[in-house]
């Protein structure tokens, strides 16, 4: 099976991510998260986490960050050089943006 990305700006916090959705009862408010599935397919995992959702992020969250582009520049190695161009245009292509 082949994979894709989906490429979203990730938050710090998951009641800025656009897959939280906030609902409460009474006084007492809950969040779940669209990513990823509870107990069953059609359920929304809730979001539990050591400081509460709005100041932190669980360590289940499904949304990963993009590794940086590589700025080494050792122009005596042509074959690190070629790896670099390769892993950077690589991430140019997932983000959308050409900078040359």
């Amino acid at each position: 099976m082949s994979k894709s990305v989906f490429v979203v700006n990730t938050s710090e916090t998951c009641v800025d991510c656009i897959f939280c959705q906030e609902c409460g009862i009474g006084s007492r408010k809950y969040a779940y998260c669209y990513v990823t599935n509870g107990d069953s397919e059609n359920d929304m995992k809730p979001i539990d986490c050591i400081y509460g959702y709005r100041q932190s992020k669980p360590d289940w969250c499904p949304l990963k960050p993009l590794p940086e582009k590589d700025n080494f520049d050792d122009p005596y190695d042509e074959y690190y050089t070629g790896y670099r161009d390769g892993w950077n245009r690589c991430l140019e292509e997932i983000t959308g943006r050409n900078e040359k």
